[in-house]
């Protein structure tokens, strides 16, 4: 492995930058996982302060043009960022890419991003290695038949609907809560005809605590960072342990309606309940084949936790991103994390033969 903090390699940092999709027509929530300025300068500023020399690829189609070029055989690494565009399977595809040209590159494969990003097959895995997740149930695709009276008696109420591979907050709202088999159909079908392509997620509501767990590493490296726990203030900024709040929508995440804003506070590891979450998450890591970095979030059904989201790629900007807020509190500098990262990623680089016939 190359010692990242001595020698300075170029990597190429490719990412989808938010600014240009929203000009060209994209909305605001089919965007919200893109790349941000701050996020974009951030992760290249660090590698550059580690040494590195950094090449910016701004999304897949530039990736391919440099491919095509043969650029890549200069390159030492790809820090990928990319979140995709198009497709149910659109977090795989640089990856993809790379994988095929022997590219090594951080975070993970196409196969754990391809699984990652479809919420179904997600809580399939974690029911494979019995890990806890709240019970479900999928609609199929708009046009293929629905038996919505067998469909109502599969989970206890209510429910939450939501697209099976939608971004952050695409396709949700308040409305997709379901407290009533009379409304199941109306609600389902709904977010049918706005999302034609995807499957439909049906899950068991959750209302108690929330949870994020963060983890960095790859395999036996791999530890929990830290964990945060959602919490809620009133407009004077006092805490609000009572409250009861709609944890399920980005209505409700954003405070919007209720009065309160929605904050994060560290969770003590030494709290039996804290560490069985943490538990809980670095299981789900594990089980996924997350590489170099993830995260995990979890709530409570009463004392039970549940899996509720995996982000295999996480945010990173350095001002406000969960990750790096939870980094900074357990005393993890924002350069320290991208430099783990890369270290993580390079144990993955294959040695290469040189002219002299020696590996390097």
């Amino acid at each position: 492995m190359r010692d990242t903090r001595r020698t300075g390699l170029k990597i190429a940092f490719v990412y989808d930058p938010k600014d240009y999709y929203e000009s060209i027509g994209f909305s605001k929530s089919e965007c919200a996982d893109l790349a941000d300025d701050v996020t974009i300068n951030g992760v290249a500023s660090a590698l550059e302060s580690l040494g590195h020399r950094v090449v910016h690829v701004p999304g897949i189609k530039t990736l391919v043009k440099h491919l095509a070029a043969e650029h890549h055989k200069q390159w030492d690494l790809v820090f990928n960022y990319s979140e995709g565009v198009f497709g149910s399977a659109r977090e795989s595809q640089v990856p993809a890419l790379l994988e095929a040209y022997q590219i090594p590159f951080t975070f993970s494969d196409a196969a754990t991003l391809a699984t990652g990003i479809d919420k179904g097959k997600t809580k399939m895995v974690l029911e494979h290695y019995r890990i806890p997740t709240s019970p479900f149930a999928i609609v199929p695709r708009s046009g293929e038949l629905v038996d919505y009276a067998a469909l109502a008696d599969q989970i206890p109420y209510p429910l939450f609907a939501k697209p099976i591979a939608a971004s952050t907050s695409n396709g949700i709202s308040p409305s997709n809560k379901i407290l009533r088999k009379e409304d199941l159909q109306d609600v389902v079908e709904d977010l049918r005809a706005e999302f034609k392509d995807q499957e439909i997620l049906l899950e068991k509501f959750l209302d108690g605590r929330e949870f994020t767990v963060a983890i960095l590493g790859t395999g036996g490296r791999a530890r929990v960072l830290g964990v945060s726990e959602v919490t809620w203030y009133n407009p004077e900024g006092r805490k609000s342990d009572d409250l009861s709040v709609d944890f399920a929508t980005s209505f409700s995440k954003e405070g919007r309606g209720v009065g309160h804003d929605m904050g994060h506070v560290h969770a003590d590891l030494a709290d039996p309940l804290v560490k069985v979450v943490a538990e809980i998450g670095f299981s789900t890591y594990q089980a996924l084949g997350c590489r170099d970095g993830g995260r995990v979030d979890i709530r409570l059904d009463g004392a039970v936790p549940y899996v509720i989201e995996v982000n295999p790629i996480f945010g990173l900007r350095p001002d406000h991103s969960l990750f790096t807020w939870i980094a900074k509190n357990n005393g993890m500098e924002y350069q320290d994390i991208i430099a783990e990262i890369v270290d993580n990623a390079l144990l993955r680089q294959k040695p290469t033969t040189v002219p002299n016939g020696l590996k390097n």
